[in-house]
């Protein structure tokens, strides 16, 4: 099957649509218009597939109802816009047109943060920051489509997208914006797998300490030895073994 090759939007034109247009009144209509006449700002691949036109706004319309669901654009709460990254997530990772290279480009999703779904971008992060719109991890929709590929169980597991569902953002975070564990799967998946299990625990609410002092720990060992690279039951014994230390640091 042909990879179907999706727009892409420069740093400059991220940057001049932004200083262009106040991001709270920004639409995909008045992104498109602001750019008009600057096509050097947007490209596609040269090869390697074909140019689909409307992808993008497939991709934009179905993620905008997705909002819709969750409470966009009048509800803004921390529970509608968490919800909004479960399902976003959730649908970026399963569908067949990024499950490849595209998917990869920094410059594909500044065009679908930037002139694609801005105006979803706001409600998102309220008065948000440029690395909302810019290719990278803190990309409204890259990060979320990072966590659904990583944190995808398989299609054979009966809770397939449980971790996807069930870690905080705070947790999340820790393992996204750190290159040595987003980039390492079976890392991810086990520290994921363990936030869980001590959220079972302890609760959730207690565990944004707890996590960040186990990634801390889990990424001095990851730099003596390969995690990743540890049988399943020795990965999870592990990262578990941080947790608890990690846990045990906080008592008084």
């Amino acid at each position: 099957m042909s990879v179907l090759l999706l727009p892409r939007l420069t740093a400059l034109g991220v940057s001049f649509i932004l200083e262009t247009v106040p991001a709270a009144t920004l639409t995909p209509e008045v992104a498109k218009a602001t750019l008009s006449g600057r096509s050097a700002m947007l490209s596609y691949a040269a090869s390697g597939g074909s140019r689909d036109e409307t992808l993008a706004t497939k991709l934009g319309e179905s993620l905008r109802t997705i909002a819709s669901r969750c409470g966009y654009p009048a509800n803004s709460s921390q529970v509608a816009r968490a919800k909004f990254d479960h399902e976003a997530a959730i649908y970026l990772a399963s569908h067949f047109a990024l499950a490849c290279g595209e998917a990869m480009r920094d410059d594909v999703w500044s065009y679908m943060a930037t002139v694609g779904l801005p105006d979803v971008v706001s409600w998102r992060f309220p008065d948000p920051a440029a690395h909302r719109f810019e290719g990278g991890v803190r990309n409204t929709l890259q990060r979320l489509w990072w966590r659904g590929t990583v944190l995808d169980r398989g299609e054979g597991h009966d809770d397939r997208w449980g971790l996807v569902r069930a870690l905080s953002e705070d947790g999340a975070v820790q393992i996204f914006e750190r290159a040595s564990i987003m980039g390492n799967r079976a890392l991810a998946i086990a520290l994921a797998e363990q936030w869980v299990q001590m959220a079972g625990k302890i609760g959730r609410a207690g565990m944004e300490p707890v996590m960040r002092r186990a990634t801390k720990l889990i990424r001095l060992k990851n730099e003596i030895v390969d995690l990743g690279g540890l049988p399943s039951a020795e990965l999870s014994s592990t990262v578990a073994q941080c947790f608890e230390l990690a846990l045990k640091s906080m008592e008084p």
